[in-house]
């Protein structure tokens, strides 16, 4: 179990000064906050934002930390650039976390460190649950699946809006329990989270075929629910 004495934080997709799905990562980091600590999200919040992203080029990481510090809630917001040569697939590892990493975007990333590749994160029961920084997606033809958000897995923001892009993009999506030994077995697979978008992945093997359509589903996020932040 993280230590929720540690905090929650959201990472966020910064581009030329605009923020991507700002409303949805501050929705559900009050969730957060409202739940372990009882408290609403820092009024400050939205003005610290913006300060941060003002003038900014091209594309940059936004992390938001909050943390409980002697009754009160302490926020921490900071940027960096994004290399522009990031990654397009990973391998994923599978590795056994029992009753998975929880519903919330821990600060204590202990279960989540160490070894080569991507970890992904599998309950006891066989279930595929997320992978360390991103939801993990199955493709099968035009099917998308991903684990259902059911308290064991962190319910992505990207997660959200390609369940509601994919049938403008031909593609059936769904939430299901995925084995590991399907997910292994599948064709091939994906992940998303805010700064990738979307990449291809594999297990513990290169990533099958499946890139031309990854790539759509990347262009894709990338297009909608960006904020100006002149206003915020």
């Amino acid at each position: 179990m993280p230590d929720p004495a540690q905090g929650v934080f959201e990472t966020l997709l910064v581009r030329d000064g605009r923020i991507q799905a700002l409303d949805r990562h501050l929705a559900r980091l009050a969730g957060s906050l409202r739940e372990l600590y009882g408290e609403a999200l820092p009024s400050g919040l939205r003005p610290t934002v913006r300060e941060r992203v003002a003038g900014l080029s091209g594309r940059h990481r936004l992390r938001v930390d909050v943390i409980p510090d002697a009754g009160a809630l302490r926020v921490a917001a900071e940027t960096s650039a994004l290399d522009p040569h990031r990654p397009r697939h990973f391998s994923c590892v599978p590795v056994t976390v029992a009753g998975g990493h929880g519903q919330h975007k821990w600060r204590d990333r202990r279960a989540l460190d160490g070894g080569a590749g991507v970890p992904l994160l599998v309950d006891e029961d066989g279930s595929v649950l997320e992978a360390a920084w991103a939801n993990f997606w199955l493709l099968d033809g035009r099917r998308l699946s991903t684990p259902p958000a059911d308290g064991r897995l962190l319910a992505g923001v990207t997660r959200a809006r390609l369940l509601e892009l994919a049938p403008s993009l031909g593609l059936e999506a769904d939430e299901r329990r995925i084995s590991l030994d399907e997910a292994r077995a599948a064709p091939a697979a994906l992940l998303t989270s805010s700064l990738a978008l979307a990449v291809a992945a594999a297990l513990d093997t290169d990533p099958g075929p499946g890139g031309e359509l990854v790539e759509t589903v990347r262009l894709a996020l990338e297009r909608g629910d960006w904020t100006d932040c002149a206003p915020c």
